[in-house]
């Protein structure tokens, strides 16, 4: 079965561009007869007559575009290698093994090769650019009303947060939780705001930690860093309860721990 992709983008200066003529084919496919035409530079007209559905199809593609500035064509199947869906995820095909293996990425087995639903990777998508168009929100907010965190602010978080040093563990859960953004938080940034629920910027790395982290790995952190398990639990409730993510594994392991 084929798994050509294609990937369309445009510049941002192109967007308005794109929203136009969505909204002219979206004016033809209302008529019986429509069609496009091209003017060649001799003034010869070359016409094509097509049916509505088609141009609805071509105005759903501008309107993408016109929203996102990219979008992905995929051909026949509607199932996708872990390599396709890194390339429509934006991610790295291990960051897609690990969305597979914490369960937020659907997948099959055919034979040793695992495959993925077109529309699991595209919901996945849709969360995770939710995700980080927040995490944005927030940077952007927070410098213009506070500017970068100063270490006079580090130093006034809890003394729970204080740093332990680097561990294997560390490396693991941050390079989760940092993947998909721009700005990094530290493993002391991350105990102070598990500590405190006090999120500022970094609501959407938290929603990250306990969504996408594996729950092992969850505990594991919160031991090493000495967080209480009612700090840990209470904190993951306001983030489902902020953001309406959850991860019911992890939901699950705290309940047996309560």
């Amino acid at each position: 079965m084929a798994e050509d992709l294609t990937r369309l983008k445009i510049e941002s200066s192109e967007r308005d561009e794109a929203r136009k003529g969505a909204k002219f084919l979206d004016r033809a496919a209302m008529l019986e007869n429509a069609g496009l035409f091209v003017t060649q530079a001799d003034g010869e007209i070359v016409a094509a007559e097509m049916p509505p559905s088609l141009l609805h199809a071509m105005k759903s593609i501008l309107t993408a575009l016109a929203e996102t500035g990219e979008v992905f064509l995929l051909k026949s199947d509607p199932e996708i290698s872990p390599e396709k869906a890194a390339e429509i995820l934006g991610i790295s095909r291990p960051l897609v093994y690990q969305r597979m293996d914490s369960g937020k990425l659907p997948f099959r087995l055919v034979g040793r090769h695992r495959r993925v639903l077109v529309d699991d990777v595209m919901t996945l998508k849709r969360l995770e650019d939710r995700r980080r168009g927040l995490a944005d929100a927030f940077e952007l907010d927070t410098e213009k009303t506070t500017g970068p965190a100063t270490n006079a602010e580090n130093n006034s978080l809890p003394s729970s947060s204080r740093a332990f040093g680097s561990s294997d563990i560390d490396q693991l859960v941050l390079g989760t939780t940092n993947a998909p953004y721009r700005r990094t938080m530290s493993s002391t940034d991350l105990v102070a705001r598990i500590t405190s629920r006090d999120w500022r910027n970094w609501i959407a790395h938290v929603a990250t930690f306990f969504t996408e982290v594996r729950p092992e790995l969850v505990l594991e952190f919160a031991q090493r860093h000495a967080i209480p398990i009612q700090d840990l639990a209470a904190s993951y409730e306001s983030m489902k309860s902020t953001t309406g993510e959850s991860n019911p594994a992890l939901e699950k392991a705290l309940e047996r721990l309560a």
